[in-house]
């Protein structure tokens, strides 16, 4: 396990805070401009700067995927949270057809006991933007803690899964990486370990052309974090 690397989850928090204060500010200046838009026109530009590793085929990038069972999706929606310490935490304000999807984790072949990120699959399309997706009533989703352990699937599923039964299907993955599937309100779910998360750590929700979910990331930074660790001295910041 590889629990000590998420030390720059901390490392970031001081940072994060000053940012808060920052960001409270930017809120309420933008908010006062104009015609009341101002706000969401600044917030309108997101981007995934990884978005290379789940959009391109991974050889030239030397990123490992691994097909990591499906899970099924139904009417209360789709959750991404630990199913031990918060298991009823919101799902996300985000729009799921009903229905069966595959899970995919990407590492990278140098370290392939990290997992970099964890995807659900909704589609092939290509996307064409991504939206950081809040939880329902959440829209604002400011995550301080670490999840130990993660269950992604239905919200209602994750909700009712038994803490023990969660741990001991853990323990019987087999692989570099702890993953399994399990088996809760009639629907599977995929739980895993994440064992390395920065504190920039994020959801993306990719839509195709026409506005449907196409994909769905928890990136946990890792690969960030090495791009930035191999960029060379000089062209460091």
């Amino acid at each position: 396990m590889l629990k000590s690397q998420r030390h720059y989850y901390w490392i970031g928090g001081g940072i994060w805070a000053a940012l808060m204060l920052g960001g409270g500010i930017f809120v309420v200046v933008t908010s006062l401009r104009g015609d009341g838009t101002a706000l969401s026109d600044a917030l309108d530009i997101e981007t995934f700067e990884q978005a290379a590793i789940v959009t391109e085929p991974p050889g030239p990038q030397n990123v490992l995927v691994t097909e990591a069972g499906e899970v099924d999706i139904g009417p209360s929606g789709l959750t991404l949270t630990d199913p031990v310490a918060e298991p009823d935490r919101p799902p996300f304000d985000i729009d799921v057809p009903e229905g069966r999807y595959q899970t995919l984790i990407y590492r990278h072949e140098d370290d392939p006991r990290v997992i970099g990120m964890v995807a659900l699959r909704l589609s092939d399309a290509p996307v064409t933007f991504w939206e950081r997706p809040g939880r329902k009533s959440h829209p604002l989703d400011f995550e301080f803690g670490v999840d130990e352990l993660v269950a992604l699937g239905d919200a209602e599923a994750v909700a009712a899964l038994d803490a023990d039964a969660v741990k001991a299907a853990l323990e019987q993955g087999t692989g570099p990486v702890p993953y399994a599937t399990i088996r809760s309100e009639g629907r599977d779910v995929l739980l895993f370990d994440p064992s390395f998360e920065t504190f920039s750590a994020d959801t993306y929700a990719g839509y195709d052309a026409d506005g449907n979910l196409a994909i769905l990331v928890k990136d946990y930074g890792y690969f960030g974090s090495r791009a930035a660790l191999e960029k060379p001295t000089e062209e460091r910041p």
